[in-house]
């Protein structure tokens, strides 16, 4: 069997994409008293590994978790548990099978496989995802070029 290539980020490729206002999320804070604790759950696209609070994110028919610190920096928050992406992304598509490691605050989150089409994406806080072509057009548009 033959494994997909590992695959960092390369900003070189990237265009800046804005969130579209219209698209909410569902997150619910899930608030830990040890910063240090970790918690592992089982998100649509594979195992994540959080470190101290973060959300349970919903969209559609998959959930996720997002670290507290960067949720917060990257979302406003528009009504219970409602919330809106503020901050736009840098992101290129996958041109072929590949392994993307995903980071949020310095730490090791998840080892995703984009196939070609994927988004690959980085957020202004660093932390770098994989979002299928189908929902990163429900969510970005491409920023004016300055």
């Amino acid at each position: 069997m033959v494994h997909p290539a590992r695959h960092t980020f390369q900003p070189e490729l990237a265009d800046r994409y804005e969130p579209r206002t219209t698209f909410t999320k569902t997150a619910i804070l899930v608030e830990l008293v040890d910063r240090d604790a970790t918690t592992t759950i089982r998100a649509t696209f594979g195992q994540q590994t959080l470190r101290g609070s973060f959300y349970v994110v919903a969209e559609g028919n998959s959930s996720y978790g997002a670290s507290r610190h960067e949720f917060e920096c990257t979302h406003h928050q528009v009504g219970p548990n409602q919330w809106t992406k503020r901050e736009s992304v840098l992101a290129y598509r996958a041109t072929e099978r590949c392994q993307v490691e995903t980071y949020v605050s310095d730490a090791h989150e998840a080892t995703v496989l984009a196939k070609p089409g994927d988004w690959i994406v980085q957020q202004s806080t660093g932390e770098v995802m994989i979002i299928v072509a189908p929902a990163f057009n429900e969510r970005y548009r491409q920023a004016p070029k300055a």
